[in-house]
């Protein structure tokens, strides 16, 4: 989460999945819930740092999108979906296609 925010779609089902096996039954809504709570505090940290410009190893934060000559762009992204304003058309598209992979699913 830290180092690629959109790398999950959904870190905290990810998260529960991988550790699910090893709790009972009977503790897996407890394990539930203290997953939700501390990815919930990860992420406001992250959102905290976000706006900062620079992540945790002090790298400047780019957009996650290439320019036309292929290099990555340097501008700051947006916290919400990591593309800048120049970019936000590729988060629109991004929606789209998660969206129309759900429907199909």
């Amino acid at each position: 989460m830290a180092t690629d925010r959109w790398y999950f779609a959904k870190p905290t089902r990810s998260l529960i999945r991988e550790l699910r096996p090893y709790f009972p039954l009977n503790a897996q809504s407890h394990m539930n819930a203290v997953v939700e709570h501390y990815l919930a505090l990860a992420d406001e940290a992250i959102e905290e740092q976000f706006e900062s410009g620079y992540d945790f190893a002090g790298n400047r934060l780019c957009c996650r999108a290439m320019t036309r000559k292929g290099t990555p762009c340097q501008r700051l992204p947006h916290p919400r979906n990591g593309y800048c304003p120049s970019h936000q058309h590729l988060a629109d598209a991004d929606e789209l296609d998660h969206t129309r992979v759900v429907v199909a699913a």
